[in-house]
């Protein structure tokens, strides 16, 4: 990743280089104007330089956006789960004669995998809501269940944005490689005209940063 940045880096800068000298220094405009490489031409590789900078800024963010949400979603699902976990534990222990009704709770095993266990604790906590009468003097109040509710909805829904910004941030990706390679391209049919239109002129096309070698 840190390699590709300083190469795209290095290919912004090369460009921009292209597009300021091309355009600013009269001499090489107007030889380059001579081949075709007029103002609009120009502005193309402006506009498809800007593009892949944007995409690439957005790209950065996204996946740092992804980086920040499941930082701080482990923690998150750890404390959620063990809160789940101790409440299991209450039930399991208040309905221990009654098996029948410890059954409908449906924590004989609770699952490790997040995708499951939350989906238990959304079904758990709505059965507790049935036998609140009992629980509530076993600390499972309605503020307490609220407060868990709250907790594991507030997981579920990090997980949904960590999934949708790996999905933007993969989308910003293809298209960040897609305006790179228009500008490649841009770039590679200007140094084919600008070793035409600048052969004469070796001083112009280091302006540019085009290396010239040296007759032997």
């Amino acid at each position: 990743m840190k390699k590709n940045m300083v190469m795209l880096s290095r290919l912004f800068e090369e460009a921009d280089r292209y597009i300021k000298n091309g355009t600013e220094q009269q001499a090489i405009q107007k030889k380059m104007g001579l081949h075709g490489y007029n103002p609009k031409r120009f502005l193309e590789g402006d506009g498809l330089l800007t593009e892949a900078k944007n995409w690439q800024n957005q790209m950065i963010n996204l996946y740092g956006d992804k980086q920040e949400i499941a930082s701080h979603l482990k923690a998150q699902e750890q404390e959620t789960y063990n809160t789940f976990l101790d409440h299991v534990a209450t039930v399991k222990y208040v309905f221990r004669k009654e098996p029948a009704v410890l059954a409908k709770f449906n924590v004989k095993a609770v699952s490790r995998s997040v995708n499951v266990w939350v989906q238990q604790a959304s079904f758990f906590y709505a059965k507790v809501e049935e036998y609140a009468n009992v629980l509530a003097a076993q600390g499972l109040t309605p503020e307490v269940l609220a407060q868990t509710t709250a907790m594991i909805q507030a997981v579920a829904d990090a997980r949904n944005r960590r999934i949708m910004r790996k999905g933007e941030a993969e989308e910003a990706t293809r298209m960040r490689n897609a305006s790179v390679k228009a500008l490649k391209d841009w770039m590679k049919d200007f140094r084919y005209i600008a070793r035409i239109a600048l052969k004469d002129s070796p001083q112009l096309m280091e302006a540019l940063g085009i290396v010239v070698k040296a007759k032997v």
